[in-house]
């Protein structure tokens, strides 16, 4: 149904979400690499803190989420990323290294 305008009409205002953050979440976790997994119902993505020159990583945080938020998180990190780029200039990615290997997101 549209008004006189030709536009939708607006039936809610948009809600701003509040929220608390505990002291130790606030402090964060350092990560250099992530491995995504995923199936039909849920996206499992484990951070993980490559230690260089071993390359032996453990996982310090693992986040398993649903596939909608999943795709709202890759919109917002590339405008992040695209505007992080307008900023700074190209980010450019190592062709070796953590993060890079394709067949690690399954």
């Amino acid at each position: 149904m549209e008004n006189q305008s030709g536009n939708p009409p607006k039936t809610e205002k948009a809600a701003k979400m509040r929220i608390k953050i505990d002291d130790a979440i606030a402090r964060g976790v350092y990560s250099n690499t992530a491995v995504v997994h995923n199936n039909e119902v849920e996206f499992v993505l484990d951070f993980l803190f490559a230690e260089p020159p071993r390359m032996q990583g453990h996982v310090v945080s693992r986040i398993i989420t649903n596939p909608r938020a999943a795709k709202q998180l890759a919109i917002g990190l590339s405008e992040l990323v695209k505007r992080y780029e307008e900023r700074h200039g190209e980010l450019k990615l190592s062709k070796t290294g953590p993060g890079v290997d394709p067949k690690q997101y399954h």
